[in-house]
């Protein structure tokens, strides 16, 4: 036989058409009989033809099981929504809950793992020079994108995982709502489906974010958050912890301004804090630099040298007013 010679369908043997045959490990599968195949099957060319033979009589008897699934509990993502059948404990994930899309009724019981995926995409922000040539910014800045997907595995005669994306297209790092909203939309699945917490999402570049926006309850070394996370690096709101630029709340920063009960090792602060470097006002210490108010400076120098001054505040000057409280040379 030669090679385009057209073969016959080793299920319902219909002819297959030029472009239409589906190669079996030990026959030929045409168009149509593919197609009624489970969607979440992955093993159709490992597979004989006694294995799909048996997969399309399961997929008949599936149909009865759509008849009789009653929803109780619906989550509807982008493309994909999730149903439940409490009443019989059981689920589908599918475009639509109908005996024509036939979509597999999956025991709740066969579920062996649910958690979200987060695939992480960055990519180069450049600008153009004055002679029109793109260049990298120093230090280099990165526009990140985002995609959702739920990884559930079962246990099941046919398939093994029914992984599904919750979005259809990427979301932008400053799309923040959008970003929270799956995280939320993913965390009611899980549970609904485990019956136990969401655990902290993973990312398929296989290391938390640290560089740039996450929202929920996440890590970021690096970049802005919102919620319960920790960031080293850069601002944050609420209950975090960040070891390098401006906060409020109860916050620690060891390195610049901010407000509320902090600690602060290198910048100016304000409220009741502790400072080891710069200015401060109020109820404070500090090591090095005058102050003002109720406080204890060990460095600033006390008494008149040649042309200095010392004020009433306790600063020392060589002009004709106080540099930090502005008054007269007495």
């Amino acid at each position: 036989m030669g090679l385009f010679d057209k073969k016959n369908c080793d299920i319902c043997g219909e002819k297959i058409g030029l472009l239409g045959n589906r190669k079996l490990d030990d026959g030929n599968l045409c168009k149509n009989c593919a197609s009624k195949l489970s969607p979440w099957f992955e093993e159709r060319r490992h597979s004989t033809v006694e294995d799909i033979k048996r997969q399309l009589a399961y997929r008949e008897e599936n149909k009865n099981a759509v008849r009789n699934f009653s929803v109780t509990r619906e989550f509807s993502a982008d493309r994909y929504h999730v149903f439940i059948d409490d009443n019989k404990g059981m689920f589908a994930i599918a475009f639509n809950m109908s005996e024509q899309d036939n979509p597999d009724i999956v025991p709740l019981s066969a579920i062996t793992s649910c958690r979200l995926d987060i695939d992480e995409q960055r990519e180069e922000e450049e600008y153009t020079d004055q002679d029109g040539e793109s260049r990298s910014y120093v230090p280099p800045r990165y526009n990140y994108s985002y995609d959702y997907k739920i990884k559930l595995g079962v246990n099941t005669s046919w398939f093994d995982d029914m992984d599904f994306k919750l979005n259809t297209f990427s979301v932008r790092d400053h799309e923040r709502a959008k970003m929270m909203n799956y995280e939320q939309l993913a965390s009611q699945i899980i549970t609904a489906l485990t019956g136990a917490p969401a655990p902290a999402p993973v990312y398929s570049n296989g290391m938390m974010n640290q560089g740039y926006p996450q929202q929920g309850n996440m890590m970021n070394q690096g970049y802005p958050q919102q919620g319960g996370m920790m960031n080293q690096g850069y601002p944050q709101q609420s209950g975090m912890m960040n070891q390098g630029y401006p906060q409020q709340g109860n916050m620690m920063n060891q390195g610049y301004p901010q407000q509320g009960g902090m600690m602060n090792q290198g910048y100016p602060q304000q409220s009741n804090m502790m400072n080891q470097g710069y200015p401060q006002q109020g109820n404070m210490m500090n090591q090095n630099a005058p102050q003002h108010g109720t406080m204890m400076n060990q460095n600033a120098p006390q008494q008149t040298s040649g042309d200095t001054w010392v004020c009433a505040c306790g600063a020392t000057n060589t002009g004709a007013f106080c540099e930090y409280c502005g008054s007269p040379k007495p």
